[in-house]
């Protein structure tokens, strides 16, 4: 008879307003562990947004990269070399490099992203800059601007740069260009806004640059032929002096050093960590509260036969029940501050399965650790007690 009662939820409903203030601390422990997780994710997709839409199959870095926007350089006789390599279908050349934006409004220099291009050359996969890069580009002393860059670097509007800006004179590394048209990428976390040029420009805004160098090459491989195998043939020809890197492991690399080689990942999965302290000790404080009310109750369990693992598996039950509602509770709030942020940060915060159930997972432990640890008060209900 005992066993078809719904202890668990019975305790729950019996006093709402302790439950309530439960879940709502899970709830906040919950929604905290979403948005430390969806900015740990925008971190990742931020290190990989300029990546993502550059054609290639295999890059050729120099020994000492860091970052995108701290390549470095190598000769480019490297990518001639390369271009003689069986598989390799086309070997561009790229060139990076943080330059001085002066503010059209204020004057304010403002360090931004410059990526030059090569005449000609697909450097794009995305046809939507490719074209514009195409058509645009050709004529000297122009410019695209991402429409990502932050106000701070003077939009006609003040807010967001768009068609009214299109035809301004801007002043990069004390060198006059016109902005001839848009494009929309972001620069993730190398700087606060992004331009191309063509190659001719980018030298002559970086005059003590070698023009023989290049920062980046990007290489195409042949139709039918294996990445894997023609980036073998690239080490084994290639000097020292340059690494060589396929698509995935560039994108691997560039995550992890942001994730696990700058403050950006310690912070994030610092924020899940005090997110889960914080939730167990709430609850903690809430169920121990309530064990304390029902000692009488839990000591006449006790006087008709039930057994202290009878009691850890009612309040593991109670403490399940709570981390479901909060879960739900935490994943609906999330959803809706991971869009106000998209929008308004103009950050690529997103929620995935994993997280989902990572938050999930978090969230049921530390509602049953703390259930577990305040039962243990019932342990001590001495049925003799009650007579």
């Amino acid at each position: 008879m005992a066993k078809k009662i719904p202890l668990a939820w019975n305790n729950l409903w019996h006093q709402p307003v302790r439950s309530g203030v439960a879940v709502v601390g899970v709830t906040f422990a919950a929604v905290l562990m979403f948005m430390q997780l969806g900015f740990l994710e925008a971190v990742k997709a931020s290190a990989t947004v300029i990546y993502d839409v550059l054609e290639f199959d295999i890059c050729l870095r120099s020994r000492d990269y860091a970052r995108f926007s701290d390549a470095r350089s190598f000769d480019q006789s490297r990518l001639v070399a390369a271009r003689e390599i069986e598989g390799v279908a086309a070997a561009k050349p790229l060139w990076v490099g943080v330059l001085s934006w002066r503010n059209p409004q204020s004057g304010e220099p403002r360090a931004i992203l410059t990526l030059g291009v090569p005449d000609g050359a697909a450097v794009f996969n995305e046809q939507s800059i490719q074209g514009r890069v195409d058509r645009e580009l050709v004529r000297p002393e122009a410019m695209l601007v991402d429409t990502h860059t932050r106000r701070e670097f003077g939009p006609a509007d003040g807010r967001k740069f768009g068609p009214a800006d299109v035809g301004r004179l801007v002043e990069i590394n004390q060198q006059e260009l016109e902005i001839a048209g848009l494009y929309t990428c972001g620069s993730g976390l190398n700087a606060g806004g992004a331009v191309i040029a063509n190659e001719r420009d980018f030298f002559r805004c970086v005059p003590q640059l070698v023009s023989d160098q290049a920062s980046l090459g990007l290489i195409d491989v042949a139709e039918g032929s294996d990445v894997y195998a023609v980036a073998q043939r690239l080490r084994a020809a290639l000097p020292e002096d340059v690494e060589v890197l396929t698509r995935g492991e560039v994108l691997e690399t560039e995550i992890r050093h942001w994730v696990w080689d700058t403050n950006y990942g310690l912070i994030f999965q610092s924020g899940v960590l005090v997110a889960v302290v914080v939730g167990t000790a709430i609850v903690y404080q809430v169920l121990a509260s309530e064990v304390t009310s029902r000692m009488p109750e839990y000591a006449t369990l006790k006087a008709i036969g039930y057994d202290n693992l009878y009691l850890v598996r009612v309040m593991v039950e109670q403490s399940l029940c709570l981390a479901l509602a909060a879960f739900l509770a935490s994943w609906a709030i999330a959803a809706v501050l991971y869009q106000i942020t998209a929008v308004g940060a103009q950050i690529p915060i997103r929620m995935t399965w994993q997280n989902l159930l990572l938050v999930l997972g978090l969230t049921a432990a530390l509602c049953v650790v703390s259930g577990v640890a305040a039962i243990r008060k019932a342990y001590r209900a001495d049925p003799a007690e009650l007579f």
